[in-house]
């Protein structure tokens, strides 16, 4: 996918952000090796709290996306449970491309910006608002945008969503 979409989009919509570019990651336990900062060379770590993103559906086949800061292992029977749905499962890849236009290993919650008839629900760990700073994939895994917590927050309901801030549920801290 390529992330000029989204780099339009927070132009246009005066979203200050930073793109930091590096190798592709696939899992949160992947380090990312920044290369360039806003086209420039750069050996710069990333800053702020990092994500990991879900694609959850329930059994009557509604769609979450569920962002969590990525040291977390989500339970997914308390999740469904606390949003007051049914039973969780992943989504599958034809899905998400067809929803989103992502492949697994870029899932975001910028490829919002794609689902064209509000099928899904956003799902925010409410961790994230301990944090002053945010980054996610920009619809590709070799790059990271930074964004301000409010100007993520902004940004997600530009694209028409208002985020279900919850405390996620976990099974521990994954090591």
């Amino acid at each position: 996918m390529n992330e000029k979409p989204l780099l339009d989009f927070l132009q246009k919509n005066n979203i200050p952000y930073r793109l930091f570019e590096h190798q592709p990651v696939f899992t949160v336990d992947e380090v990312a090796v920044v290369t360039q900062v806003d086209g420039i060379p750069s050996s710069e770590e990333l800053p702020g709290a990092h994500f990991k993103t879900l694609f959850l559906k329930d059994k009557n086949y509604r769609f979450f996306l569920v962002s969590v800061t990525e040291e977390k292992r989500v339970d997914l029977k308390a999740l469904s449970s606390v949003l007051g749905c049914g039973r969780f499962s992943f989504g599958k890849p034809a899905e998400l491309l067809e929803l989103l236009k992502l492949t697994p290993g870029a899932v975001t919650p910028y490829g919002l910006l794609f689902d064209e008839h509000n099928k899904l629900t956003f799902v925010l760990d409410e961790d994230a608002l301990n944090h002053s700073h945010v980054g996610f994939h920009p619809l590709r895994n070799d790059m990271t945008v930074v964004t301000t917590t409010p100007d993520f927050l902004a940004c997600i309901e530009k694209m028409g969503y208002k985020p279900h801030v919850v405390s996620i549920p976990t099974k521990g801290v994954s090591q």
